[in-house]
Formats: structure tokens, sequence, C-alpha cells
């Protein structure tokens, strides 16, 4: 096996093969368009095929990410994503040939993080640092979209089809942002309404992240690429005044929840159920196979956890993380520090 650059005339050719063999949940973050995402965040971004006799086997993305004293680590956001034709055997080969290359690479690196979005465990973890964490979230709820729409929406608790209707009623509508100027300042005064509504706790990036993210991601309806990455932008009004936004990215046959904010004075509508709902329908009326809606976790999330599972979707897991760690004593300290943030 070895490991070669991607060039960049070669974008399509990468992307056809997540897209072949995407794993239902977090694709997105190994596609092209989110690594050119990355770059824009001012971290250095490399795209790699694993090969075996001259035939693509994996590929992924690697972001270099700095932190203090002039040290940095790769990491491989939910990848590398696997040939679909590999048994669980091979697998393995193919997570030893890239600790192999990664050592001798990246020497100056503190690590290299894996993220393989894979249920099991893969033969040889051992050579590998499973670190008491984990970076995206392990399990996710992805409603299955194969079924009538009329049959996906009787599988959702009776209180949430209760408030897509409840919606209508209130006069909510959903319009579809068309520019990054439209919609960007809205969304921004929306998320401080929500970290004030949730006690002061801010989970959202710095606005670069959604500056840079509008900027460097097709929306919705800007390309007919089926292998590129496009973001659609659901605003939901109530009486005609904007009252909560949704981001959601299409890639492959999965459409992804990725953030959302509100105005508290807007929730009695149930717009972000009724959000959620249309971004179902449109992600249905591509023809695509699953709906995100993101992260869930018991312990971490335990409100937002139990209003996703009212969708009654279909759950999936991974099993996290892979580090290989390339100086151990900073990797050691890097953990410790790591713990001491969390905690």
């Amino acid at each position: 096996m070895e490991i070669i650059t991607v060039p960049a005339n070669e974008r399509a050719l990468y992307n056809r093969f997540i897209r072949q063999n995407y794993p239902p949940i977090g694709a997105f973050m190994q596609t092209w368009e989110w690594g050119t995402f990355q770059e824009a965040l001012g971290r250095k971004t490399e795209r790699y095929f694993l090969k075996k006799n001259s035939k693509t086997v994996a590929a992924f993305t690697l972001v270099h990410h700095a932190v203090s004293f002039g040290l940095s680590y790769a990491y491989a956001p939910r990848g590398p994503v696997i040939s679909r034709e590999l048994g669980e055997q091979a697998h393995s080969d193919v997570f030893d040939c890239i600790r192999q290359w990664a050592q001798e690479k990246f020497a100056k690196s503190i690590f290299v993080r894996l993220e393989p979005p894979t249920q099991f465990i893969p033969h040889g973890m051992s050579k590998f640092s499973v670190p008491p964490y984990y970076v995206q979230p392990r399990f996710n709820l992805a409603i299955p979209l194969h079924a009538r729409t009329e049959e996906i929406a009787a599988r959702f608790h009776p209180s949430t089809r209760s408030n897509i209707k409840r919606a209508e009623r209130r006069g909510v509508h959903v319009e579809m942002g068309s520019s990054f100027e439209e919609l960007f300042d809205q969304f921004l005064a929306m998320t401080q309404d929500t970290i004030q509504r949730n006690s002061g706790k801010d989970v959202y990036p710095a606005p670069l992240y959604f500056k840079s993210l509008f900027e460097t991601v097709p929306l919705l309806g800007n390309t007919s690429d089926p292998d590129s990455l496009s973001l659609g932008v659901f605003c939901g009004c109530v009486n005609g005044q904007p009252a909560a936004i949704h981001l959601v990215l299409f890639f492959g046959d999965t459409a992804t929840y990725l953030y959302g904010a509100s105005y508290s004075k807007y929730l009695n509508s149930k717009v972000t159920t009724y959000l959620h709902w249309t971004a179902l329908l449109e992600t249905k009326r591509k023809g695509m196979k699953f709906y995100d809606i993101g992260g869930i976790d018991d312990v971490r999330w335990p409100t937002l956890t139990h209003f996703k599972r009212q969708f009654r979707g279909k759950e999936f897991h991974y099993i996290g993380n892979m580090d290989i760690p390339i100086r151990p004593e900073l990797y050691r300290f890097y953990n410790f520090i790591h713990r001491f943030k969390k905690s």
C-alpha cells in the first residue's frame, strides 16, 4: 500500500470516492469543500489517497491544528473513508499503513488523530492510543427516508407530529437563504439570544467560522454537481418575521443538521421542530437516504437528546478517536491538559 497526495485537479475524483464509500454519518467532513473551509479558518489541510496495486482503497483529509509553543497535531475528522469492498482484516491493514506513514511524515507533530467511521474495533488497535474523550459525537440520530412521507411522520412521537401541525396553524413558513449577506447578521443575533436562554452557555464557534462556511461551501441550489458539498440555510418565519435559522449540509445520501439558533419569543410557535421537518422534506425531495439530526448523548445533552429521539430515527455509533502518538511525552501532556480543561 502507498499513500499519495491528491492534486487539486482530482477534486471530483476525490469527492466521488468519499460519496461512493461514505458512512451514513459525518462524510461531509471528508469532502474537498470541507477541507477548503478548514483552510479559510487558517488551518493547513492535506488530502490523500491510499492505494493498493494502483487502486484507491481509502481516502482522507488531514487538518493541522496549532497548539501552544509552535506545536501542532493533525486530525482526520470522520476519516479515513475506506472502500466498501474491503473486509475487516483489510481495514486493519489500512490503519497500520497510515500509522507507519504518519510516524515518518509528521515527525514534528505531537500526534495524528484518526476518527474512523466504523462501528467495529479493528485488529491491531493496541498500536494506537485511545484518549478518554472524543471530538465528534460518538452517537448520532438520523432519520431514514426510504418510506413515504406519511409513513415517516407516522413514526414520530405524537407530540412531534402535533408540533408540526401547531407551527402551521401559527403562521410558520420556511424560506431558503440565497446569500451570505442576507441572513448572517440575523443568525448571529439569534445565537446570542439562544446563549442567553441557555444560562450563558455558548456552544457556538466564533463568527469567523460561520463567515468562512458561507464563503467556501456553495449554497444549496447554486451547484448541480452531485459530488459537491452544499449548504442549506433554512429560515423559519412567524407571520413574516425571522424566528429561527438552521444550517444543513448536503452531501451524498445524507443531509446533516449542523447548527441552529432562534429567538426566544417565537419558540411557542414550534418553529424549530418545523425547520427540521422542512429540511427533512427537502432531503427526501433530493432523493437522499438520511436526514442526520445530529449528535445525541444522554449524559452531556439530555434535553437535546430527548428532543431528537422524538423523531424516532436510527441511532448510529462509531468507535471514536484512534491516535498515533508521534512525540509520546508531549502527547501525554496534551491529553492531561485537555482533561483539565474539560473538568
